[in-house]
């Protein structure tokens, strides 16, 4: 057993640092760690227990959606549709954890906090913070394990939020879904019928399920149809004489900020793709009925709300103030709402397509994708679904993995899985078989996005050539605010320990801009150029923790040191690669830096972490060769 002096113990869940230590402390959002001195990491433990607490938090899921009520498990009571549960599309499920469900990250600390308590002697646990689930949750615990319990409630940071959403965030989450979908369907009502009448007498046997974002200015705006996230896809089957459908999710951003704009866009598309390529938007099958249908489905996941809060209740115990929100987002709120819309359309979309071969679709895992496989399937397409995940695979990124029962089961409203899921890289795949994936459920194809690394890494490792811009530190911004300020701050901190002279290039991501006054120290020069064109520029890249461009610096020979940030997990696609440099504090980021001219690159990086052949012979195997 292990002893204490001290009785109470301290965790410190605030952002401000804690100026006085009076016996032992616990940080839940720092790094900082010192058994000596009586400090404690929970952001350490968990990297430490990393395999066994993700398993521990998909069990707790999957226990969640086998909870008896009243003699039935919790996923046949969501049974929306014959076979279909919608279980499958809430939040708990989905696990987005870096944006839609952030204390699914304190639920995994929390985990990693109960298993190092066990074995101590302390009689009583402080908490400073302003969490108010985590204070709720943190009491449960100390009921169970029997020691005394006092929450401090720290000061809020406070975010600046207009009037509007101060007021929307105050209504109950029946509401705001009713507030949320009038609001979508005013926004989204002009796409309305674009591309169904080419939809309904398509020729085509392939039909792909992507988003309306992401696209080639230049392209668009001269009406062509070139994707960022299928990049030489498209232009690939066009060659081979493959005619195919494209299902539009229409997202607002720059290029098409407006719903008639993307409108306009589907149809030029359409006009200008000489019949090889189908383009609708999935809000191009709105109808009075559709919204009928949502609002029926809406009021009876309202009526089973109730029993099954207190089943999951008791389920989820000390954990579940934690997800409570997100249950009940999912059953009675906007996303309730956004999800019943989405499967609304699909049922729609699908049961108008004549019958296809196959059908590809952006994989995430989230919510309106069951939605859409089970649409797929009813409506009586062939048995050939494949789900691509587009970007490397995530250890945290809670939403690829499933508790492995899951893979397994074969009761009624089992998990809805594509006929294979699409690897495009060999570091993916073996991370998936690793968390329990079928191994003849998975299938390899080119990454598409990463193709530009194919003459990058052919060339590096055949010909052996040199690095450039020794002594240039390339910055990669995050598409996440507070990732990109708590990226620069530790940056900016560390340049009073840097001895070396180095020069800063910035790339902030488009989304989230970085101003050069903003960090007068470290004479900034900010280029907006793509990712291909800066990265022989520099010798090291410094990144965020959650963005994937650390593994375009990775395949092109770069030394990468990522920032971890200890408010959440670690997202980095590169966790547990060897040779890739973590930081948390602006000593270590100036050790690294310091070091720029000694450390050696990793013999062979990015070699295999794609599959890169710019001919694209696993695609033509799948959806070719294979008709």
């Amino acid at each position: 057993m292990i002893t204490t002096e001290n009785s109470e113990l301290l965790v410190w869940d605030a952002d401000k640092q804690l100026q006085t230590k009076h016996g032992d402390v616990v940080c839940w959002l720092s790094y900082h760690s010192s058994e000596i001195d009586g400090v404690y990491s929970i952001p350490q433990l968990v990297e430490e227990n990393a395999e066994q607490l993700r398993s521990q938090f998909l069990a707790l899921i999957f226990r969640f959606g086998e909870s008896n009520v009243n003699g039935k498990r919790l996923v046949e009571h969501l049974e929306i549709r014959p076979s279909f549960s919608y279980w499958w599309m809430t939040l708990l499920t989905e696990k987005c954890n870096f944006a839609k469900s952030p204390q699914i990250d304190n639920v995994i600390k929390l985990m990693a906090f109960k298993k190092w308590f066990e074995g101590r002697s302390y009689k009583s646990i402080s908490l400073v913070s302003s969490n108010v689930q985590l204070a709720k949750a943190m009491r449960l615990l100390a009921d169970e394990i029997n020691v005394g319990f006092e929450w401090r409630k720290a000061n809020k940071q406070k975010t600046k939020e207009s009037l509007k959403r101060r007021i929307y965030n105050y209504l109950p989450y029946s509401l705001r879904a009713f507030v949320w979908l009038s609001r979508h369907l005013i926004s989204r009502w002009s796409l309305k019928g674009v591309g169904v009448g080419e939809w309904k007498k398509t020729k085509a046997k392939i039909t792909f399920i992507s988003y309306l974002f992401n696209l080639v200015p230049d392209a668009t705006k001269s009406g062509r149809f070139e994707s960022r996230y299928w990049t030489a896809l498209p232009h690939f089957l066009e060659e081979n004489q493959v005619e195919s459908n494209w299902l539009h999710i229409y997202v607002e951003d720059a290029l098409l900020p407006r719903a008639r704009g993307a409108g306009y866009t589907v149809k030029t598309f359409n006009q200008s793709s000489a019949s090889s390529q189908v383009h609708v938007t999935l809000h191009s099958f709105l109808s009075i009925g559709v919204v009928y249908s949502v609002l029926r489905d809406w009021y009876l996941l309202l009526r089973s709300t109730r029993s099954l809060r207190i089943a999951l209740q008791n389920e989820g115990g000390i954990y579940w103030s934690l997800l409570e929100n997100d249950f009940l987002n999912s059953m009675t709120g906007p996303t309730a709402m956004s999800n019943l819309l989405f499967l609304n359309l699909f049922e729609r979309a699908m049961s108008l397509l004549p019958r296809q071969d196959k059908g590809v679709y952006l994989q995430e895992n989230q919510g309106w994708e069951f939605g859409f496989i089970y649409s797929w399937r009813v409506s009586g397409h062939a048995d050939l679904l494949i789900g691509i995940p587009h970007t490397p695979s995530k250890f945290w990124d809670l939403r690829s993995y499933f508790d492995p029962r899951n893979y397994l089961s074969s009761e009624s409203c089992a998990l809805p899985l594509p006929d294979y899921g699409a690897m495009i890289g060999g570091i993916s795949k073996k991370m998936y078989l690793e968390a329990g994936y079928p191994r003849d459920r998975l299938v390899e194809v080119e990454a598409l996005r990463y193709l530009h690394l194919y003459r990058r890494v052919k060339r590096q490792y055949d010909s052996g050539i040199s690095l450039k811009g020794q002594n240039t530190l390339l910055i990669f911004g995050d598409y996440l605010k507070e990732n990109t300020t708590q990226q620069m701050e530790l940056l900016q901190k560390a340049r009073q320990y840097i001895d070396v002279k180095v020069k800063y290039i910035v790339k902030p991501h488009p989304a989230c801009p970085i101003l050069v006054e903003d960090y007068p120290e470290l004479d900034l020069m900010v280029i907006n150029k793509p990712i291909p064109e800066l990265i022989d520029h520099c010798s090291m890249v410094f990144t965020s923790c959650s963005t994937s461009s650390s593994v375009d610096a990775y395949c092109a020979g770069k030394i990468v040191i990522t920032a971890l940030d200890p408010k959440g997990l670690n997202l980095s696609p590169l966790k547990g690669v060897k040779g890739v440099l973590f930081v948390s504090s602006s000593k270590e980021l100036a050790s690294a830096v310091n070091n720029i001219g000694e450390i050696k690159r990793i013999d062979g990086p990015g070699k295999d972490y794609f599959y890169l052949d710019p001919s694209l012979p696993r695609w033509k195997q799948l959806l070719i060769n294979s008709r």
